[in-house]
Formats: structure tokens, C-alpha cells, sequence
């Protein structure tokens, strides 16, 4: 999966992928998490850009989806950054 083209606007991403030789254009948008740090992007709508279809399966959709969203620990960075700041 190769990612390219990305378009930002406000909370909404449009990104290009090649999938298995073919051209896709998907709309994700940021969605803010409940009592959590961070958020992470949420699918609004994709298609081949080849054909118009919708033809990606539920796999191959949560790995787009797993490539583009943040893997952060956020209180391993805060104690990363905090031990920096003491030792500086």
C-alpha cells in the first residue's frame, strides 16, 4: 500500500493509495476520543478511482485504516518528555 496526495482540510483527510496496482481516493475524518488523549481518523468514504466502485474488503479497509491512525502511548511520551525537561 502506497500512500500519497494528501489533502487537509480542517478534520478532513483526502488521501490517494495504490492498493494492489489499482488508484483509490479516501475521505477520513479526525475524530477527538471520549476521556482520551489524542483521536485518531475515522473512514467517511473511499473508491476505485479506476472504476467508481467500492470493491476493497473489511480487511484490506482496517488496514488502510490501521496505517493511517496514530500508534502513540501518550503517558509514556509525557514521562519521556518530562524526564528530558529534569535532566536539561
Amino acid at each position: 500500500m502506497k500512500l500519497s496526495n494528501f489533502i487537509l482540510h480542517k478534520d478532513i483527510l483526502l488521501i490517494h493509495a495504490d492498493i494492489n496496482g489499482n488508484d483509490y481516493i479516501f475521505t477520513v475524518r479526525w475524530r477527538t476520543l471520549e476521556n482520551k488523549k489524542g483521536g485518531e481518523w475515522e473512514l467517511k468514504s473511499y473508491l476505485n478511482n479506476s472504476n467508481g466502485k467500492k470493491d476493497l474488503s473489511e480487511k484490506q479497509l482496517q488496514q488502510f485504516i490501521d496505517r493511517i491512525n496514530p500508534q502513540w502511548d501518550w503517558e509514556k511520551d509525557q514521562e519521556q518528555i518530562m524526564n528530558v525537561i529534569k535532566n536539561d
